[in-house]
């Protein structure tokens, strides 16, 4: 597939293998394209390789001359995006392709996720197995499924079939650092029954919608205090004067790693205005306090037409308002052995919903130490238990401990001080990779993770550093050489 003019001539093999993966759509759990072109590309190679139960794919690629008897070592990367958009454009990532754009020293895509996390990554992979230059031991290029919606696939990776006692880990996002742990988590869903009744006031029907924040990974800008719409949504309702409203219902967030851009409440109003007028004024004490980069929020009041005549019952709106309100969101606590600089523990109020007398929330929390979150897990579910509604915890995944008596992490330090005259950064990300699962599985290995900068992961503001890509690879390559 030929690049496009706005891509980098070079390094040729990754960004030709990432302009290809940017046309294949590859949401969670229907990674089957994305599959079919890995196995494509190892075909024309001749390269053996396995797919599990799962879905996962493996690429067994031989030592180069002269490194046959030197240790396999694991590339792991996965093959879904998380996929978001702006409310204006519209895409079904079901099918589309990522539409992409250069800006200055960056690749963008048009008002939608770019897939650089971990699209990046899995190029890198691909170009490694096809560019016979590149000096390198036995390589097992792992690609897993469904990493964004609770790293499905790295559980169901089967060890035996992996040989390698060292792994580089491509998922990473900022250049210069590498990273040697990572946050485990644990999504928690809440659900109730509301009532619905017939409409009492007089009045016509109104969309309210809050928009325009930034979102972004829950884990990487967490940090940041980035405004959250569902938390704005239940402030501006909130203070709309209880005779002036009634609910039909809401819909907030978009992935449980997603912090919410974007929500919108159906409401029977007897003066809009009135709405508007609030709205407003939460707007004005939201921008006091939200970061400079988050500024662009903005709120609207239309009218709609709507065929049923329902509305939530006044005390159950109460309630479940009331819970949003009351329920945590954001940073927790912080890694003193960091200086503070890295976040140890958080929630990410990530969905809500309440359609036709449903009310639905999504939790994530993210953690490095399993048994400081059980606090913060008892504060969230005895809130649920306080409220009267139902809650099940789902996914679950461990940490990624740091651990830095690390043969491999000494080396590509080296490798890099050498290459770049300056230390690396080594550190842990308060986000969730597969390493500490796949260590679980395969047995003791040595893991470290490094990747090109990629800011606004999880958000249509996602985008890749050109200048970062090319010195990523070309550090990857002179560590596989030294290995």
């Amino acid at each position: 597939m030929q690049i496009p003019s706005h891509f980098p001539a070079e390094p040729s093999a990754i960004w030709g293998h990432f302009h290809a993966i940017t046309q294949i759509p590859r949401p969670s759990k229907q990674e089957d394209k994305m599959r079919d072109y890995i196995l494509s590309c190892a075909k024309k190679l001749n390269l053996k390789t396995d797919v599990d139960e799962v879905g996962n794919v493996i690429v067994y690629v031989p030592a180069t001359s002269g490194y046959e008897n030197h240790e396999t070592v694991i590339i792991q990367n996965h093959m879904d995006m998380v996929t978001d958009a702006t409310p204006d454009r519209k895409i079904n990532f079901s099918q589309d392709p990522i539409i992409t754009f250069r800006d200055g020293d960056w690749i963008k895509a048009d008002r939608t996720t770019l897939g650089a996390d971990n699209g990046i990554g899995c190029a890198a992979a691909l170009a490694l197995m096809s560019d016979q230059s590149i000096a390198h031991p036995t390589l097992e290029l792992l690609f897993t499924i469904d990493e964004e919606t609770g790293l499905k696939g790295a559980w169901g990776v089967d060890g035996k079939k992996l040989k390698g006692k060292k792994m580089l880990n491509l998922d990473t996002e900022e250049w210069g650092s590498v990273y040697i742990g990572c946050a485990g988590g644990i999504d928690y869903e809440f659900k109730q029954n509301v009532r619905m009744v017939p409409s009492k006031i007089e009045g016509h029907f109104y969309k309210l919608t809050v928009g325009g924040f930034l979102g972004g990974h829950s884990g990487v800008d967490i940090h940041e205090q980035r405004g959250n719409a569902i938390k704005f949504l239940m402030d501006w309702l909130s203070h709309l004067p209880k005779e002036s409203f009634e609910l039909v219902e809401w819909r907030g967030g978009k992935a449980h790693n997603i912090i919410p851009r974007d929500a919108f409440a159906i409401l029977k109003l007897t003066s809009p205005d009135l709405a508007t007028e609030i709205s407003e004024s939460v707007l004005k004490r939201w921008k006091t306090f939200l970061p400079k980069n988050d500024q662009g929020l903005f709120t609207a009041v239309d009218k709609v037409e709507i065929s049923s005549n329902e509305v939530v019952h006044f005390e159950d709106l109460e309630k479940m308002k009331n819970f949003l309100q009351a329920f945590p969101h954001g940073a927790h606590s912080y890694d003193l052995a960091s200086g503070k600089q890295l976040v140890a523990m958080s929630n990410n109020l990530a969905i809500s919903l309440l359609v036709r007398g449903q009310f639905y929330l999504q939790s994530s929390l993210r953690f490095f130490d399993r048994g400081e979150c059980v606090g913060l897990e008892n504060q969230i579910t005895s809130l649920a238990q306080g409220f009267g509604i139902d809650f099940t915890k789902n996914g679950e995944y461990p940490s990624w401990k740091p651990v830095r008596e690390n043969k491999l992490l000494d080396l590509v330090c080296e490798r890099y001080q050498e290459m770049f005259n300056q230390k690396a950064h080594i550190t842990a990300i308060h986000a969730g990779l597969e390493c500490g699962i796949l260590r679980d599985k395969i047995g003791p290995i040595d893991v470290v993770s490094f990747g090109p900068t990629i800011m606004g992961a999880h958000s249509p503001q996602e985008r890749l550093h050109v200048p970062s890509v090319e010195t990523f690879w070309k550090l990857l390559k002179e560590v596989l050489k030294s290995l």
